[in-house]
């Protein structure tokens, strides 16, 4: 764990942001980076200590997606993190699994209905949920209930800030966004095919057709995910902005423009290709109605590759959640802007039991290694184990039959944790590398209040709800169909969001 925590503190300080951790300690995972035994919040101030340890077992309930709403290992996980969590918090730790295909579902009803729910984990849309009054700002709890998340965690932290105030902790991964190819290696090998030598997006194009005709049985490729779709994440790294469509270039090229960006170039482009795909057969069949993840294809041998997300960790986690090797090829360029940290977030509903608990609560979640070790692999000796500080499955435990598993996303800080297996032993240093590297958009740090126009978001959401899933799966003719999209947008008030947002815009950047 000394090496895990070595590790960990080289890629905080390349941030240049964060407080040194050199007095850290610790040989059995049960000590965070700042010393504390099990991670407490501030138990040196009697105050806090007193709101924490109030005698009354409050149950705190964290929700986050999964593949599997019951894992084997669930309650094995809620006692041992509740066993650590009641050092410091009287509570207990209730984790609620909502499966991906339903979850951006879920999340909105029962932030809407009020269901006690302690701590969130938020996909998207944040500003909304602030807006609608359904997350709780936590600006004062959070440097009181959780100073060491604030210490290692503050950089990106500060960007979550909306008009100032903080509502939730982003969970530590890419803070940068680009799009590639993520496909089975061996069918690579087979082909003789260098990922290294494939660089566009025509070059994939390429790959598919050696591949549709070597392997005419195989879906060649597969829904990224029930949102995102066959072609949804292709843009990824072109436009900063996660409003409606709403952005300007990332890379700068038109400054602080703001866009309808489904009526650029870029996205025709693709609307065009993910048609072209589609006619060649390369996509799998009524992509629109699957609800399997695409995991599930994987591990069924039924698949060559997706169109998703890519980042350092992305060919690692796909082989643990899949059991199959894969290889992820990087094909648009990353760049940051605010939304590539403020997408996923664990906030704090408004319904939540006591505001204070959760946040000590996440604070254990971003800064107790035991505790980040639970909710990425569960229980060791069980769903793992350990050598030289690097967590692997024991004898006769596989993807298919063990009882607990989480993305790296999920889980709050996963540098404090063991690294698996198949990751490299520096993987946590090219995550920095790749975060660093990103090109900054013109509007990083610019936060977007979406208060004016809500009645309009709702209005273009449904639209883009109505054509885009068809337009990703390349089930539309692109130039008719997407010409509809615009139209309707406009109808809808697209115009009236990129005015607005052009205007905070502005007032922001001459503040810089």
């Amino acid at each position: 764990m000394k090496k895990i925590l070595a590790i960990m503190l080289v890629v905080l300080l390349a941030a240049g942001s964060f407080a040194a951790c050199s007095s850290a300690e610790n040989n059995t995972g049960s000590k965070d980076t700042a010393g504390n035994d099990g991670g407490s919040p501030s138990s040196n101030e009697e105050g806090t200590s007193s709101v924490l340890k109030d005698g009354k077992d409050t149950v705190l309930t964290v929700m986050f997606p999964g593949n599997n709403s019951t894992p084997a290992s669930l309650d094995a996980v809620n006692k041992a993190i509740t066993e650590i969590a009641r050092e410091t918090i009287d509570c207990t730790v209730e984790l609620k699994i909502v499966e991906w295909g339903v979850y951006a579902e879920q999340q909105n009803l029962l932030l809407s209905s009020g269901e006690p729910i302690d701590l969130v984990f938020a996909l998207a849309n944040v500003s909304s949920t602030v807006n609608n009054g359904q997350v709780l700002d936590i600006t004062d709890l959070a440097p009181v209930y959780a100073p060491e998340s604030m210490e290692l965690m503050g950089r990106y932290i500060d960007a979550c800030k909306i008009n100032g105030a903080l509502y939730g902790f982003p969970t530590y991964r890419d803070f940068a966004s680009a799009s590639g190819l993520v496909c089975v290696t061996e069918i690579l090998n087979e082909l003789g095919v260098d990922p290294e030598t494939i660089k566009t997006w025509d070059d994939v194009g390429n790959l598919l057709a050696k591949v549709k005709e070597t392997h005419p049985e195989l879906d060649v490729l597969v829904p990224s995910d029930m949102s995102s779709g066959m072609t949804g994440t292709a843009l990824n790294g072109v436009f900063d902005g996660g409003i409606a469509g709403v952005g300007i270039y990332a890379d700068g090229r038109d400054g602080l423009t703001v866009y309808n960006t489904h009526k650029t170039d870029e996205f025709m482009e693709f609307a065009k290709r993910a048609y072209d795909w589609n006619q060649k057969g390369y996509f799998i069949a009524d992509p629109t109605t699957i609800t399997d993840t695409r995991q599930t294809f994987f591990k069924a041998g039924s698949a060559f590759g997706f169109i998703g997300t890519y980042h350092p960790g992305v060919q690692a986690g796909e082989g643990v959640s899949t059991g199959v090797d894969m290889t992820a090829i990087q094909i648009t360029e990353a760049t940051s802007g605010t939304t590539n940290i403020t997408t996923f977030q664990y906030l704090v509903p408004a319904s939540a039991d006591s505001p204070e608990k959760s946040v000590a609560l996440m604070n254990l979640m971003f800064s107790n290694p035991e505790v980040q070790n639970l909710l990425r692999f569960g229980i060791e000796g069980t769903d793992y184990v350990v050598n030289n500080g690097v967590a692997s499955y024991p004898d006769g435990v596989n993807n298919e039959n063990v009882g607990w598993y989480n993305e790296t996303f999920l889980t709050g800080n996963a540098t404090i944790g063991y690294k698996w297996v198949t990751e490299p032993s520096d993987i946590w240093e090219k995550y920095q590398e790749f975060n660093d590297g990103a090109k900054l958009s013109p509007a990083y740090g610019f936060s977007y209040n979406s208060e004016g126009v809500k009645a309009e978001l709702t209005a273009v959401q449904n639209v883009l709800n109505k054509y885009t899933p068809l337009i990703y799966a390349g089930l539309a003719e692109p130039e008719e169909t997407v010409a509809e999209l615009n139209k309707e947008l406009e109808s809808a008030g697209i115009d009236n969001i990129v005015k607005d947002v052009q205007a905070q815009l502005d007032a922001w950047s001459a503040k810089q």
